[in-house]
């Protein structure tokens, strides 16, 4: 189904952004990462997502490795 694949890559980038927030980074580089993550939640809010799974998927993403993503992705 093209909206979860669209879920779970919105849920994977917004783990990317998190990641990035554990670095050092200067005041406007935070700051655009921070509107990077609200620009993903607007979408989340636009499509109507269920967050739960939006929540579960960012989750699960923490924990795969590059071969499980692979196979996560051809099942959606």
């Amino acid at each position: 189904m093209k909206s979860e694949k669209e879920l779970f890559n919105l849920a994977k980038s917004y783990v990317m952004l998190e990641s990035e927030l554990d670095k050092p980074l200067r005041e406007y580089e935070i700051e655009e990462v921070k509107d990077c993550m609200k620009e993903i939640r607007d979408v989340l809010v636009k499509k109507s997502y269920d967050v739960d799974t939006f929540n579960h998927y960012r989750e699960l993403y923490k924990t795969m490795s590059i071969g499980e993503y692979f196979e996560f992705i051809k099942t959606l």
